[in-house]
């Protein structure tokens, strides 16, 4: 028969003893757990150990999604700088566009030209926004395009205003252009070229015009100019009697001759239908008549290839 003692110490829960302290000290620390604490602890430990696991996956998690976003955002704020520039850049090619179209259409107006009609391009920075969105992965390229159109529309702007200085340079020497009759009235009494002199009777070559007309008629500058150069000292049945000349750029001057007043001084500027003076009898002259003589570069050329109206 079992001693009772014996029984009760066979029922009693096993036990597990944790001791720790100095490997040559005389001092212990010693916890006793039952297996039921034990587990409990092991549980703990293994709750706890997860939960670090995971803060440190959630905070290494976060820093990334932070840094990915940072850097989003920077490069997001770098494209939409580079929208804003291109934006600008589009909106002064189209005021580039509106100014050459309006230049384009003065220069055909003002001088009357057929010139072919330039097609310029249309649309506002809405549009161009979506499409370089539909594009986002080519925006070097988008980048390109935009400049290599800056350099074709400034090409065009040179080409333009180029054209525009040629026309009005143009314009400028027609107005200078000796083109009309400088009197009204009268009748051609000799042409340019070979004729018989009617003073000595022999050939020689004249260098202009007389149109014979009644004394005192007014004589008009046949295109705008300077006055070169004006002459009142005559001598009787010797040259020109009193002349001016007129300087009227681009290669162009013109000569009244045989006048019998003049009301123009030297250096005074003139322009076409200004009053110059009047018709005479001065100089080398048979009858009344005015001498008009065209020089182009210096050589004396028919006034009847100038006279256009």
């Amino acid at each position: 028969m079992d001693h009772p003692e014996s029984r009760a110490g066979s029922t009693a829960p096993r036990s597990y003893l944790l001791a720790f302290g100095e490997a040559e000290g005389t001092h212990l620390h010693s916890f006793v757990f039952t297996r039921g604490r034990l587990f409990t602890l092991i549980l703990l430990f293994l709750a706890g150990s997860a939960l670090l696991i995971y803060l440190a996956v959630h905070f290494f998690y976060r820093t990334e999604v932070h840094f990915k976003t940072q850097s989003l955002r920077k490069e997001n704020a770098l494209i939409q700088e580079r929208f804003s520039s291109w934006e600008n850049r589009v909106e002064k090619l189209e005021d580039l566009l509106s100014d050459l179209e309006k230049k384009n259409r003065q220069i055909r107006i003002t001088a009357s030209l057929t010139l072919p009609e330039i097609e310029y391009g249309t649309g506002g920075s809405a549009s161009f926004r979506e499409t370089v969105y539909r594009h986002i992965p080519r925006l070097e390229d988008i980048e390109q395009d935009v400049s290599l159109l800056e350099s074709q529309m400034d090409f065009l702007r040179k080409s333009t205003d180029e054209l525009e200085s040629v026309v009005q340079s143009k314009i400028r020497e027609i107005a200078h252009y000796p083109s009309i009759r400088p009197i009204k009235g009268g009748w051609i009494s000799s042409v340019f070229g070979t004729r018989v002199d009617p003073f000595t009777g022999q050939m020689e070559e004249h260098p202009g015009l007389d149109i014979s007309v009644k004394p005192e008629t007014e004589v008009r500058a046949t295109g705008a100019g300077v006055v070169k150069s004006v002459n009142t000292f005559v001598v009787r049945n010797k040259g020109y009697g009193k002349f001016i000349i007129i300087d009227h750029g681009f290669g162009y001057e013109t000569l009244y001759g045989h006048l019998s007043q003049i009301f123009v001084q030297k250096g005074q500027q003139v322009k076409r239908w200004d009053l110059i003076g009047l018709t005479g009898n001065t100089g080398k002259s048979t009858a009344p008549h005015l001498h008009y003589g065209v020089l182009v570069a210096g050589k004396y050329q028919d006034p009847e290839n100038f006279i256009l109206d």
